[in-house]
């Protein structure tokens, strides 16, 4: 395999454009990503998914929950797995009032994960803009759920490639002094990077329609890993 001949599936469809990568570190004591949740069981993916994102952005910039998501779902997305973290369940008793009963609910968590998360477009003056929005938000932004705050820096800046290079040369986020006990009993370092393909053979349900309250839609995209380095 050899990287200068490898292309992103959005310059084949995009021609000639020149493609722009926003990076993002999402990392935190905890984080959760569930793309599959239902009711009060609250499961997490494991890795960051597109509608969570995208619902950061959103944030950022202030968007109301009724806005309409098509520029942002335009994005390409991408990510790359630097530290997995590992998985928690918290299982969580709700006082509902006296005359209701108690409310039982299990919610799973990433601990300790680190990603990079690129976004890529051929508009760099939208990337400044979400860069912009995510250093200086206009409401909260949360890693999953409202008690998961980000730990800096979020945002690592705009790259001019395309969403496979930029992910891929990116240094590695595990910082240096952690990097020794991960390295123990191996020399070689493979990190996996999972992004938007149109040749994908996965699918998920991850692309946000509408976050509206009273009717919040998802649709589907297709994924698949490249090789990492």
């Amino acid at each position: 395999w050899e990287k200068s001949k490898t292309k992103s599936d959005s310059i084949l469809l995009r021609g000639s454009d020149t493609l722009y990568t926003l990076l993002l570190r999402l990392s935190a004591p905890l984080q959760s990503w569930g793309s599959e949740s239902m009711y009060d069981n609250r499961e997490t993916d494991s890795m960051p998914t597109k509608s969570g994102v995208i619902g950061i952005i959103a944030a950022a910039l202030g968007m109301k929950r009724n806005e309409n998501l098509e520029e942002l779902q335009s994005l390409g997305f991408g990510v790359r797995i630097d530290l997995q973290g590992i998985k928690l369940n918290d299982f969580q008793i709700t006082e509902m009032g006296e005359k209701l009963n108690s409310n039982l609910s299990n919610r799973a968590y990433l601990s300790d994960a680190i990603f990079l998360v690129g976004l890529e477009s051929a508009d760099k003056e939208f990337l400044k803009k979400i860069e912009d929005a995510l250093k200086h938000p206009k409401y909260s932004v949360f890693l999953g759920r409202r008690s998961c705050p980000p730990t800096q820096p979020l945002v690592l800046g705009i790259r001019n490639s395309e969403l496979y290079p930029s992910l891929l040369d990116e240094n590695w986020l595990v910082p240096e002094w952690r990097q020794e006990s991960l390295f123990r009993y191996t020399d070689n370092l493979y990190l996996r990077i999972i992004m938007d393909s149109m040749q994908g053979s996965s699918v998920k349900k991850d692309v946000p329609l509408s976050f509206s309250p009273f009717k919040r839609e998802y649709g589907y995209r297709y994924v698949k890993e490249m090789p990492g380095k």
